[in-house]
């Protein structure tokens, strides 16, 4: 399954408009402005970045059979990076599940490269 189709998947507010970038994180825009790419970028450019030792190095892991692999989230919502079983290797524990989305999210922030927008607005 490819990352947009798990995306899909995942995030069941119908209304929830979302960002991916190329290393597979994905920016939910809880307050979706006019532009989401460019807002999802600044987002990204602001909180996606970790420094040691503060809540941005922070991250929850949950397990989801039906993608087949974790969801890591951070301290900014909305912010989420998907870990296949096939990423994750022999690496199982939250920890190290954990540390390969927080990497994830660091190559994104400093790429900024969109590779997909799902606009979930409704057109006037």
């Amino acid at each position: 399954m490819d990352l947009i189709n798990i995306y899909k998947k995942i995030i069941i507010d119908p209304s929830m408009s979302w960002v991916l970038f190329k290393n597979g994180t994905c920016a939910m825009l809880l307050e979706p402005q006019n532009d989401i790419k460019t807002q999802a970028i600044q987002i990204l450019r602001t909180h996606g970045p970790v420094t040691a030792g503060t809540p941005s190095g922070d991250f929850e892991v949950t397990k989801t059979p039906e993608i087949n692999g974790w969801i890591v989230t951070g301290n900014y919502p909305g912010i989420m990076m998907y870990v296949s079983s096939e990423e994750a290797g022999n690496k199982k524990s939250d920890f190290e599940i954990g540390m390969i989305g927080r990497t994830k999210r660091e190559l994104d922030a400093k790429e900024l490269e969109v590779v997909y927008v799902e606009d979930k607005r409704k057109s006037i």
